[in-house]
């Protein structure tokens, strides 16, 4: 799986991009350090399930919240948490937008895990079923944890992340510059 560090670099580019703003229309958390700092969080979210993991011995990673359901179900609280808050501060929120916005966070983690190598896949479609999927293909190398903090085989995974990061920004500044007012996109 990608360490925490792509899975907020995905979030924070998500964030970033144009299309969030038609997302969220009026006056709302887009493109805000707030947005950034939302889809930072909901991108890491799917890998909080290492907590019940400490509590109960019980290996919970990669389970029931790196499935389809679960990116459905969160997506929808959360965005209706936000937009019950914010209506009630008198600040204008679209839930779909929220809803849309969120699940995309949500979805991007499940993307990049599913190619990853190593791990025995995700169940995407549990409960249905417990069958796990991988892609045939990685992007990113396995961050072996069990090898400690400053192990050196660590360096991989921290090249072809930043790697990637450098190629998400390129991309997302690319988008941003075709989107400048008094310009033609055609």
């Amino acid at each position: 799986m990608p360490s925490p560090i792509a899975h907020s670099i995905s979030g924070y580019a998500l964030s970033r991009l144009p299309f969030v703003k038609k997302q969220l229309p009026g006056k709302v958390i887009a493109l805000t350090p707030l947005a950034a700092l939302y889809g930072i969080f909901v991108s890491c979210l799917p890998d909080l399930d290492f907590l019940p993991q400490i509590v109960t011995g019980i290996r919970f990673h990669r389970g029931p919240s790196h499935s389809l359901v679960a990116a459905v179900l969160v997506s929808a609280l959360l965005a209706f948490v936000i937009h019950h808050f914010r209506k009630s501060t008198r600040r204008q929120t679209h839930y779909g937008g929220l809803f849309k916005l969120t699940i995309g966070f949500y979805g991007m983690h499940l993307l990049m895990d599913l190619v990853t190598a190593g791990g025995s896949g995700m169940p995407l479609l549990w409960p249905l079923s417990d069958h796990t999927f991988s892609a045939p293909f990685s992007l990113f190398p396995p961050v072996h944890h069990s090898r400690g903090l400053w192990n050196m085989s660590h360096l991989t995974f921290i090249s072809v992340e930043l790697l990637y990061a450098v190629v998400l920004f390129a991309v997302i500044g690319f988008i941003k510059g075709r989107r400048q007012p008094g310009t033609d996109n055609t």
